[in-house]
């Protein structure tokens, strides 16, 4: 068998920590480990470098920055559609070769490639007894998970998984597992079987969730169990508590000592269960908890918006906000985090089409203690409904008062724009140039300054 050289080692260090060696080139890759000091050490540094490396992934936006977001593509791009050249046509192939040679070589660059491996996954195999495999390949103890790759025990296999954060996982057979998400974000998806957590050293900026096909279980406390038969899902808790997230979008806490069915829940719904959720400021003292079950509704909130399910984000937002008064002695995170759902149920009834009710839950953000940049989002996206159903006094009030709740905002000029716009369809010439002129003087060169000017110097036009 050919030895690896020292570099044909570097090659391979991320591959060997995946676990996407060939059992020939493994026993290579390791026999020359402990044979060379010098790769040895690069190996140890690699393996405590990865996991950090692939965690460090920035979180995701909220959903008023993501509407900022948006607004802003659509500014820059009008602005270079304005600003374009007119194009010659005798360098119509310039750009065409250009693109030809670029195309040639990423298919160049591509040809022969092997598709991309699933990601590193976050835990790894302690234990194992009986038939278990990852993927399509037999696990071994020590062996890392990828992400997405299903875990298949048979029915006399028993497999113990510890997590990077710590948390220790048991899986017994017959079950199928798939780890998703990141360190941060656990989420476990149990297919069938039986699975034991013990969760521990979480910090309030990371979740740890176990998803079955009826239920989510949001761990708030440390041991439990979650099992999946034809019936639904039983979870049962044995130290701590954990939150029960069912798919019609109730919730249900479950402390030590108690067990939840989501068969028999589904089958009572005039009698809830005696595990039914109380008030977050009775059932969850701790602020902590209270906010990390905020953030926990307000992700699943924005991931349902973002799938296209309005009304399964409005349950999610309605029945987290009914569980307690967010704002009572829990200081800014949890303050915060209850604005970010009055938010989130405005843009869900927004998305789902019930524009009046929108329009009321955009104006309740309007009040002194949120933050300055919610309430210009909010009544800015207000007026855009009452504009274009025709509201028009409506709309006119809410740009003008989006400019004086913000008058630095992000959304500052789209809502003097706004008001310029109502102003001028209302057929208040006065009003309108007036917009104009304050439209010039604090953005002299913005995308509406050709309108505005003509505004400004000769009244509106048809």
């Amino acid at each position: 068998m050919t030895e690896l050289r020292c570099a044909d080692v570097e090659a391979r260090f991320i591959d060997a920590a995946d676990g996407r060696l060939e059992p020939a080139d493994s026993v290579r890759f390791h026999s020359h480990i402990e044979g060379c000091a010098a790769c040895r050490e690069r190996a140890s540094l690699w393996t405590s470098l990865i996991p950090g490396l692939r965690q460090a992934v920035p979180p995701p936006p909220d959903a008023m920055t993501a509407r900022r977001m948006q607004i802003e593509v659509e500014r820059q791009v009008a602005k270079r559609a304005v600003a374009a050249p007119a194009r010659r046509w005798r360098a119509w192939w310039v750009p065409t070769v250009g693109l030809a040679a670029a195309a040639a070589v990423v298919l160049w660059m591509r040809v022969g490639q092997a598709p991309p491996a699933s990601p590193v996954g976050y835990a790894a195999v302690q234990t194992l007894h009986g038939a278990v495999t990852v993927g399509d390949r037999p696990s071994g103890a020590a062996g890392r998970v990828p992400v997405g790759q299903p875990i298949v025990l048979s029915a006399d296999a028993d497999a113990q998984l510890a997590l990077d954060s710590g948390a220790i996982v048991r899986a017994r057979g017959p079950a199928r597992v798939v780890f998703e998400g990141n360190a941060r974000d656990v989420a476990i998806r149990l297919v069938s079987g039986k699975l034991e957590a013990d969760v521990t050293h979480r910090r309030p900026d990371e979740t740890f969730a176990v998803v079955t096909a009826d239920a989510r279980v949001v761990v708030r406390g440390t041991k439990f169990s979650v099992a999946v038969a034809a019936s639904g899902s039983r979870v049962e808790v044995t130290e701590g508590r954990v939150a029960v997230e069912l798919a019609d979008g109730r919730t249900t806490l479950v402390s030590a000592g108690d067990s939840f069915d989501s068969g028999a829940a589904g089958d009572s719904e005039a009698a809830p269960p005696a595990t039914a959720t109380p008030p977050l400021s009775t059932a969850a003292t701790d602020c902590a908890d209270i906010t990390r079950s905020c953030q926990a509704a307000a992700r699943a909130g924005r991931a349902s918006m973002r799938g296209g399910d309005a009304e399964r984000a409005l349950r999610i937002v309605t029945e987290a906000r009914r569980a307690g008064n967010l704002d009572a002695g829990c200081g800014g995170g949890a303050r915060a985090c209850e604005d970010e759902l009055r938010y989130l149920h405005a843009e869900a009834l927004n998305q789902a089409g019930r524009l009046d009710e929108a329009v009321g839950a955009y104006r309740a953000l309007d009040r002194k203690s949120a933050p300055s940049a919610m309430r210009q989002n909010a009544l800015y996206a207000a007026a855009q409904i009452e504009r274009r159903t025709g509201r028009l006094t409506a709309a006119g009030a809410d740009f003008e008062r989006a400019l004086a709740v913000a008058p630095r905002g992000a959304l500052y000029e789209e809502a003097l724009l706004g008001a310029m716009e109502t102003a001028r369809a209302m057929g208040d010439d006065a009003r309108a140039r007036a917009f104009a002129t304050r439209y010039l003087a604090e953005f002299p060169r913005g995308l509406a300054a050709p309108a505005a000017k003509r505004l400004a110097g000769d009244g509106p036009r048809p």
